[in-house]
């Protein structure tokens, strides 16, 4: 008998931690946060650190990562992850801390702890002990992003995807599926019940963008996350515009000599060095003020839009029609990206109507609807069961009702929400 029960990330995105059972083991798979709608920390429900058998982490994004520390004031657990996974999240939880300090009980030496207790794999690496059996492959989702199979004492076989992308990009491989069999799949859901366009549709709309702006002698601002979608947009224009002048600035620059040092989980790791050397990196305040007016590509974070060099650029250039700002990455319903988009303006930035060109491009590095399906296909003859997570309600009810009509309609499927419990 397994028991799961959803300490967070059950009917809505984010704060991921699913604690699973089977007997005296305890296995803690993530261990995030989301915000809410103040833009404060939200965690997950407790769990006490010494009943841990193993914490797993299935990628360095905040949301799955950003509460395990604090198992580490008083304990002690064995952590695993990919080496990628850690060094990401040291940047993101540093950042975390200067902005959340006042309301986090931990400090980075709960981080180090951590890192300290942690058993890195490689994808395709098998860890087994005191009866149980872990293997990472990877999920295309982010640099180090893993899909987990754990094998329990008792035999029981389980699949937790966390984030997942089964489509390739220029700088991941899709999600690579274990040829073995499962019993239980966890699978998130932020997409769920919507479709992605084609990417390479989405690629050229990029490209088309930039080069009417540039032809216009305006200026690209593209807003992006600092872990893996700067990357990608830097990857995409060094392939099919490698004539366009690119700036990155932020803790983009950080994050992507991590990704540099870990090049082999990379898809094309001599492709990606190739496209930094022709990368120009903004080392101070005064490049920025002499690159704002030049016909160039400007990526830098936050990708929100909420702050960070890419909201001083924003202020700089948004009454120029010449200049084009191009959102590539989700904007939440409280941010300043959200608000240009809906209602063309950022009333608390007195703003008044944007006058750049505003695109919004679905570069998301999450499987749609049919990129699950893809997954879960994979394993629909010999799993029995199916957990939906991270997503949305609608997105999560929206794939159950499609596996049960296009998958199998015997699979037993469960849409739970936080604090629920299910034993399969």
């Amino acid at each position: 008998m397994l028991k799961i029960r959803v300490l967070g990330g059950g009917g809505e995105v984010g704060r991921a931690a699913f604690l699973v059972e089977d007997g005296q083991q305890k296995f803690l798979l993530d261990y995030g946060i989301n915000l809410d709608e103040k833009d404060m920390p939200r965690l997950p429900l407790h769990v006490r650190p010494a009943e841990i058998t193993a914490l797993v982490l299935s990628h360095a994004h905040l949301d799955h990562t950003a509460a395990a520390p604090y198992l580490y004031i008083t304990g002690r657990p064995k952590a695993f992850s990919t080496r990628p996974t850690l060094d990401v999240a040291r940047l993101l939880t540093m950042d975390f801390l200067k902005l959340n300090a006042a309301v986090i009980e931990y400090d980075m030496r709960e981080f180090e702890n951590l890192y300290n207790n942690t058993v890195f794999l490689d994808y395709g690496e098998s860890y087994e002990e005191e009866g149980f059996k872990l293997v990472f492959s990877s999920a295309g989702h982010i640099i180090g992003s893993s899909m987990t199979y754990l094998e329990t004492s008792s035999g029981r076989r389980l699949m937790y995807t966390g984030d997942v992308n089964d489509v390739d990009t220029w700088t991941l491989g899709g999600a690579e599926i274990l040829d073995t069999r499962v019993d239980t799949i966890i699978i998130e859901s932020t997409y769920g019940g919507r479709s992605h366009p084609p990417r390479y549709a989405v690629e050229e709309k990029l490209i088309e963008i930039i080069e009417e702006t540039l032809d216009k002698k305006g200026t690209v601002l593209i807003p992006a996350f600092s872990v893996g979608r700067s990357q990608e947009i830097a990857s995409i224009i060094a392939h099919k515009a490698p004539y366009v002048e690119v700036y990155v600035d932020g803790m983009v620059k950080d994050v992507t000599d991590v990704y540099l040092r870990h090049a082999r989980f990379l898809r094309d790791p001599v492709a990606f060095k190739k496209t930094y050397e022709t990368v120009n990196f903004v080392a101070s305040f005064k490049d920025r003020k002499r690159i704002v007016n030049t016909p160039c590509v400007i990526i830098a974070s936050a990708g929100m839009l909420k702050g960070g060099p890419s909201l001083y650029y924003f202020k700089k250039l948004y009454q120029n029609p010449r200049n084009s700002i191009v959102l590539v990455s989700y904007q939440a319903p409280s941010s300043n990206g959200h608000k240009i988009l809906e209602a063309g303006e950022i009333p608390e930035l007195n703003t008044g109507r944007i006058e750049a060109r505003v695109e919004w491009l679905d570069f998301s590095s999450h499987a749609g609807r049919e990129g699950l399906l893809r997954i879960l296909s994979k394993y629909k003859s010999v799993v029995g069961n199916i957990v939906i997570v991270h997503g949305e309600p609608e997105e999560a009810e929206s794939l159950k009702n499609t596996i049960i009509e296009k998958l199998d309609s015997d699979i037993n499927v469960y849409t739970p929400s936080v604090g629920s419990e299910i034993v399969v």
